[in-house]
């Protein structure tokens, strides 16, 4: 029987579709993967396209089988248990809102199949549209909604039949970057406030970091990293984590490399040499912040650097800078 805090745990799961049909190519393969996912947390799959993130949540909602390696949710064994029989929350990329029906008839839909009591129903749906503010929209059809609104539909549907776990697929990838953060937020409230288990897939490492507990960093269908947002940032175990989650600079330093962040680089204003001299190649106003591009000086490493705006105004491209160190990790 599997720990009580864990709500899913994936062992030792291997797929191919290869294996499945030899015309396709081996895509998205999973390689003796294992994850344990704690009740009540925020875990996001991240990594780049065609990592095998979305076949993970197909083996975990039961729509792909593994070919090797068990699935358990709650302690039970998911093996040749049917998707509809699995008590699993699905918000998919597009949302898959149906567009004829009204936004309670959308939210309702699962429950009808269900065949719970108008009276049942009722009070679900209320109880979700307060939740998720919609109590407003319900009488509307998608195509009047805002993309956030859309979400919080989609999210609706998914929580109205109490799933044990919640399985999401980028579900914000379609918003612009404004709303997108705004939705975010929206949604890691709302997963605070019902303490649900969630699964969460995106290459976006910012949406990753700032939504999650922990994160699965995926290359290739295997895992290379799980941990905390912060363990993740501040001690990548590996090059393709620490360039992936954030930029990083390899930085050779008396034969060793060390892993150093844009931003944990300072301008160096004493007359003595700083940890690192270089020649400015070129500068991004962003804000708060601009961004160098640093050739180092007796060497041809390029690095980037974050450096506050207000203290770097007199910094173009030609520019001789020196360079403190404020942080590095060695993996």
């Amino acid at each position: 029987m599997m720990d009580k805090d864990f709500a899913l745990r994936l062992k030792n799961i291997s797929f191919s579709y290869k294996k499945n049909d030899p015309a396709v190519e081996g895509e998205h393969t999973i390689n003796d993967f294992s994850l344990e996912v704690e009740k009540g947390s925020f875990t996001t799959l991240l990594g780049p396209s065609g990592c095998g993130k979305t076949t993970l949540l197909r083996l975990i909602s039961g729509f792909l089988e593994p070919q090797q390696g068990e699935i358990e949710l709650d302690g039970v064994n998911q093996k040749g248990i049917e998707p509809n029989k699995r008590k699993i929350g699905m918000v998919f990329q597009d949302y898959a809102l149906f567009p004829h029906m009204k936004v309670r008839q959308n939210i309702e839909f699962g429950l009808k199949l269900k065949k719970e009591s108008k009276a049942d129903v009722e009070l679900k749906i209320s109880q979700v549209a307060e939740t998720l503010n919609l109590e407003d929209l319900l009488e509307r059809y998608p195509e009047e909604l805002s993309g956030g609104q859309q979400q919080r539909v989609a999210l609706a549907r998914a929580l109205v039949l109490n799933p044990q776990i919640l399985l999401m697929d980028e579900p914000l990838s379609s918003l612009d970057a404004k709303l997108r953060e705004h939705v975010r937020e929206e949604l890691r409230a709302v997963q605070q406030k019902l303490k649900i288990t969630t699964v969460y897939v995106t290459h976006d490492q910012e949406e990753a970091l700032s939504l999650s507990d922990k994160i699965a960093v995926i290359n290739k269908g295997k895992l290379l990293q799980y941990g905390t947002p912060r363990d993740l940032y501040f001690k990548p175990q590996d090059n393709f984590t620490a360039d992936f989650v954030g930029r990083a600079n390899f930085v050779n330093i008396n034969g060793e490399q060390f892993i150093i962040r844009p931003e944990w680089f300072e301008l160096n204003k004493s007359e003595q040499k700083g940890d690192i001299e270089g020649i400015v190649q070129s500068a991004s106003f962003l804000g708060d912040k601009t961004r160098f591009i640093i050739k180092v000086q007796a060497s041809d490493n390029i690095i980037t650097a974050d450096l506050f705006t207000l203290e770097t105004n007199y910094l173009e491209p030609g520019s001789l800078v020196s360079l403190n160190i404020k942080h590095k990790w060695k993996n």
